[in-house]
């Protein structure tokens, strides 16, 4: 089969997925799998693929088809200007969170040291380690998905000024930090079942259920955070587009997105 003609099977089979771009996605799945830059999959329509390629291409599809999100399928995800590794039950990251990261190395200063509440997959503590080599990195988590996936990506990223380890928050955490992160689960729990499919069936629970009000674990971080943070220093959340009422009401800043949506609360 050609190259056009994969192509045009791939969109056709992404057309009725919602939440994405088939035409974007189908270039991304064949240049993945054949290794080939976008000026290759333009000018070479005319190549024939050959029959192992083109299987696994199509198995890529269906699976895509079932819902499975196409980051856990290629086993990456980009952030930052970085390609993310995704292995085991994680969250995915958002491009709406590179703001919390713009937002974080603002304030941070030299020797600062970083402390991120709920890493997930170690995207954002990655990233603010890459970009702040002059400051001490700790992310926690209680999902032992999340812990092996941030390891392998400061091992894959090279940073010598990151690490991860378990703890349910702060329970394990000693000493004070000059900038608490954390982009928790804010979802209520009656709405996780309304997600799209590649959410609900895919993405851990863990990572999504923020309780009744989608509340819980800002209210059980801000509950704790002055022991643990130093003076001067910074609370950083992200937060859902309509959770800026509550932070509104306890006097904290709220960043809007791209879309003029709320999504990033800085508290002192």
């Amino acid at each position: 089969m050609k190259l056009k003609e994969l192509q045009k099977i791939l969109v056709k089979g992404l057309e009725n997925i919602k939440f994405t771009d088939p035409f974007i996605e189908s270039r991304r799945i064949l240049m993945e799998v054949l290794g080939i830059s976008m000026t290759d999959l333009i000018l070479n329509e005319e190549q024939e693929i050959n029959k192992e390629k083109e299987e696994e291409i199509i198995d890529i599809l269906n699976r895509r088809k079932s819902g499975e999100p196409l980051q856990y399928i290629l086993g990456y995800s980009e952030f930052f200007g970085n390609d993310i590794i995704i292995k085991g039950k994680v969250l995915i990251p958002r491009p709406d969170t590179e703001v919390s990261v713009e937002n974080i190395l603002k304030r941070l200063k030299p020797n600062d040291r970083f402390l991120e509440l709920g890493v997930g997959s170690g995207a954002i503590l990655c990233s603010v380690a890459k970009e702040r080599a002059d400051i001490s990195c700790l992310g926690i988590d209680i999902s032992e998905d999340a812990i092996e996936c941030t390891k392998i990506n400061i091992k894959n990223l090279n940073l010598k000024n990151a690490e991860v380890k378990y703890s349910d928050l702060f329970e394990n955490i000693d000493g004070k930090y000059d900038i608490i992160y954390s982009n928790p689960p804010y979802i209520r729990s009656d709405e996780i079942e309304n997600l799209q499919i590649e959410i609900t069936d895919h993405e851990p629970r863990l990572a999504l259920d923020g309780g009744e009000d989608g509340l819980d674990f800002y209210k059980k971080i801000i509950s704790k955070y002055k022991d643990y943070l130093n003076k001067d220093g910074y609370l950083i959340f992200e937060i859902g587009h309509d959770q800026g009422e509550f932070f509104d009401k306890i006097g904290a800043e709220i960043i809007k997105d791209l879309n003029g949506l709320p999504r990033v609360v800085i508290m002192r």
